[in-house]
């Protein structure tokens, strides 16, 4: 833990996810009053984290079985009857975990519960209160349980954030919107007035050659999460509900195998999605995932067969320079002023130190990139690019700074 909390710190990680409390862990068995198991939570690692000064964002799920809608899918609903002991349990877990030495404010209620039981492990660690009979696929009954969560977390830290769990919002490949409905319908039971953030996800794929990625399930749309945010944004206001928070919890570049083109991929990816986030005025965006090697490659550190040690791969250097570019900057627009062909973002520095732009090829093709009076260009990770007043700039993201 201690090596890897010094990496992220280096790093300059400001967002900790973490799957950290497990209800059917914590309350096994129904007692009146309760008996919770507290000692089935990683409070050390809760302390650490507060103590570096990361602002954790804790997933609350898994139903126990006493409590389960559906028998034997502890990732599943929650039963009607069940759902007051669930509020009296995030109100007990909040009261504990919420003050120092924890100082926990973000509650995040499940993990992709827009997925449907039938497509995922009984005890998956996404899903799964997806209903493919509902018309709003679930979402509907997710909004009772927020209804009676809601206030049980307001009530024992009124500063709390309580979020909507993570959702995939995947279309399946026959195009019917299932898992986007999902939000539709909390909304539609009056839900809305229930959460104070929508946690979601977008990942990327990458198209096999550089400079090539996207998800055909949201087309036009490299990074995907520009048109998942302006789906989110669309929905929201629709209800009247435009000023709640956006988190994009998992982000990543999803490469099939760990080839070395695919790990540059990965970091060419990253700066402009941290970059995007911003300019799309996200509250918060977490990459997934810290190590990661058992599902589409997608770890900043690379853990050797022993786990005695970690090895950055690329895309944590990228990080540690996108961390150290766009941490107090203010989003000004989409950049202007260079050749066609060219596209990317514009900031303002701290301090009226300037601007800094992050640029790329729009068609990742090689292109000529002349440097405005006094700028100076940097890589994805941040090396100074040694050049005369022109540079050549493809798919990979460029940061310039600027008077």
């Amino acid at each position: 833990m201690a090596a890897s909390l010094d990496l992220a710190l280096e790093a300059g990680v400001h967002w900790l996810r973490l799957a950290a409390f497990h209800w059917d862990q914590i309350e096994p068995v129904y007692t009146d009053p309760p008996t919770y198991r507290w000692d089935r939570v990683d409070e050390a690692g809760l302390r650490q984290a507060a103590e570096a000064g990361l602002e954790v964002i804790a997933i609350v799920q898994f139903t126990p079985e006493w409590a389960q809608q559906i028998p034997g899918v502890a990732c599943g609903p929650i039963r009607e009857e069940s759902l007051p002991a669930f509020a009296r349990f995030l109100q007990a877990l909040v009261a504990r975990y919420g003050p120092p030495p924890y100082n926990v404010r973000h509650w995040e209620l499940g993990n992709e519960p827009d997925v449907a039981p039938d497509l995922v492990p009984p005890r998956a660690v996404f899903g799964c209160w997806g209903d493919g009979e509902d018309e709003y696929y679930g979402g509907r009954y997710y909004a009772r349980m927020l209804q009676l969560a809601y206030p049980a977390i307001k009530a024992a830290d009124p500063q709390a954030q309580v979020l909507i769990g993570g959702l995939l919002l995947d279309r399946p490949a026959g195009g019917q919107d299932s898992s986007p409905r999902f939000l539709e319908g909390i909304l539609q039971a009056g839900g809305g007035d229930y959460f104070d953030g929508v946690s979601f996800h977008a990942y990327s794929y990458y198209g096999g050659r550089p400079g090539l990625m996207g998800n055909p399930n949201w087309p036009d749309s490299p990074t995907v999460m520009p048109a998942k945010v302006a789906f989110l944004r669309d929905l929201l206001a629709r209800y009247g509900y435009t000023d709640r928070l956006l988190f994009n919890t998992e982000a990543a570049l999803l490469c099939r195998q760990a080839s070395d083109d695919c790990l540059d991929m990965q970091a060419a990816y990253l700066p402009r999605v941290y970059a995007e986030a911003l300019a799309l005025g996200l509250t918060g965006q977490v990459y997934y995932a810290w190590i990661n090697e058992n599902w589409n490659h997608t770890g900043l550190l690379l853990p050797d067969p022993a786990g005695q040690s970690l090895t950055p791969r690329p895309a944590y250097h990228a990080y540690k320079a996108a961390a150290a570019f766009l941490t107090a900057v203010w989003y000004e627009g989409q950049a202007a002023g260079y050749p066609p062909g060219i596209e990317g973002y514009t900031f303002r520095r701290d301090n009226g130190r300037g601007f800094l732009d992050l640029l790329w090829s729009a068609d990742g093709t090689a292109r000529d990139l002349p440097l405005p009076p006094g700028a100076a260009a940097f890589d994805p990770y941040g090396r100074p690019i040694a050049a005369s007043r022109t540079i050549t700039l493809d798919y990979r993201p460029v940061y310039v700074t600027r008077p």
